[in-house]
């Protein structure tokens, strides 16, 4: 998947060919990797593409997800997002950059405290079952009290 900074391809004025022709950080994370754990790779990029998505109606993958799980990656490094859904096909790492990415939400309008504010947490309903189980139990100690 080329996406800038990334996975880029070289502009040169002679042909490249294999893994001469890309640069980026994911490519320098993973020559580094090879060179620490001794193994060999070939970079190539989803046939389709995209990162990888899945079909609802057909439960299938595509791009890069699809080419794991069809065993014909046996890795793929790229700027992607861990989602539920791709979490549950393939196994991640730890992401190797955090963006930040988050839930913004507006803050709550602060109310001004209340006499009953205390009884808030629990709804009316359970207030009246609690006060009402409260009196049965007192009920049921005095009659057997006496």
């Amino acid at each position: 998947m080329r996406s800038a900074p990334y996975v880029m391809r070289k502009e040169a004025s002679e042909k490249l060919t294999g893994n001469a022709q890309f640069e980026g950080y994911a490519v320098d994370l993973i020559h580094e990797i090879s060179r620490v754990l001794g193994f060999n790779y070939t970079i190539r990029l989803a046939p389709d593409g995209r990162y990888g998505s899945l079909n609802r109606e057909t439960k299938e993958w595509d791009g890069m997800i699809r080419e794991l799980l069809d065993q014909k990656a046996d890795l793929a490094i790229a700027d992607l997002t861990i989602t539920y859904d791709r979490e549950q096909a393939v196994d991640f790492t730890m992401p190797f950059m955090n963006l930040g990415i988050s839930i913004l939400y507006r803050k709550p309008i602060k109310q001004p405290p209340n006499l009953f504010s205390f009884l808030s947490p629990l709804s009316l309903d359970v207030w009246i079952y609690m006060a009402t189980a409260y009196l049965g139990v007192s009920v049921l100690l005095f009659i057997l009290a006496r």
